[in-house]
């Protein structure tokens, strides 16, 4: 089983499963991995994906802010390690090497890493502006602790960079879009757009005519929130 694979399999839920904080507004708890959610549900489906073609792949966590509050993907593949961060609402489209920095651009913006005392830190550029995304402990953690985690993952206690305001965020073709409280961000190799004005009483129309992603299953999940 190969790196190609896994970084294939990325992609492919970056542009099939949408990041989102749909549940997490709603206080529900999804049935099914298939339609996205923030990166517990993300990491989840990424998750069993990777098993299911033979790779070995556990869940791991990071630290946003200095609190372990990222779920991502831990895969070991040919006595190398790499994590998957497919629960990142930007396109963190490629594995991250536990042994080496890595430096790559995407959808306009740029990601890189470096490594020092067996963490690995990951920063994030758009738009001209660098900001440190997360901390990743390399060495292996309890899958145990973190699926507990993830159980209390909408408790009142626990406070996420998204927990008030709207987010979904796909990649769509060529371009990255990623809706942040009332706008469209567009990100592309060939420049930055956005769209303004977006709301709940127009979200379904505005996924669907520049995702082209229907909403309306995922939205069904909210008349048996818990």
């Amino acid at each position: 089983m190969t790196v190609h694979l896994a970084q294939q399999i990325l992609l492919d839920k970056f542009k099939q499963e949408p990041f989102h904080n749909l549940y997490l507004l709603n206080n529900v708890h999804p049935a099914t991995m298939a339609y996205g959610g923030t990166c517990s549900d993300k990491a989840l489906s990424y998750l069993d994906a990777t098993k299911a073609v033979g790779l070995d792949a556990y869940l791991h966590s990071a630290r946003i802010g200095g609190k372990d509050i990222h779920r991502l993907v831990r895969l070991e593949i040919g006595n190398q390690r790499y994590f998957a961060d497919i629960g990142n609402g930007w396109p963190s489209i490629q594995l991250i090497p536990a042994a080496t920095p890595i430096l790559y651009e995407c959808y306009g913006m740029h990601f890189r890493t470096t490594i020092e005392n067996d963490v690995i830190t990951v920063y994030h550029r758009k738009r001209n502006v660098e900001k440190k995304q997360m901390e990743i402990d390399i060495a292996a953690k309890s899958e145990t602790e973190i699926y507990h985690s993830i159980e209390n993952r909408f408790s009142a206690d626990i406070i996420y960079p998204f927990s008030s305001q709207l987010r979904f965020s796909m990649v769509v073709g060529k371009r990255f879009l990623f809706i942040r409280d009332t706008q469209l961000e567009i990100y592309s190799n060939s420049g930055y757009e956005e769209v303004l004005n977006i709301s709940m009483n127009n979200l379904q129309d505005v996924i669907e005519e520049y995702f082209g992603y229907d909403i309306k299953p995922l939205e069904s999940q909210f008349s048996n929130r818990n």
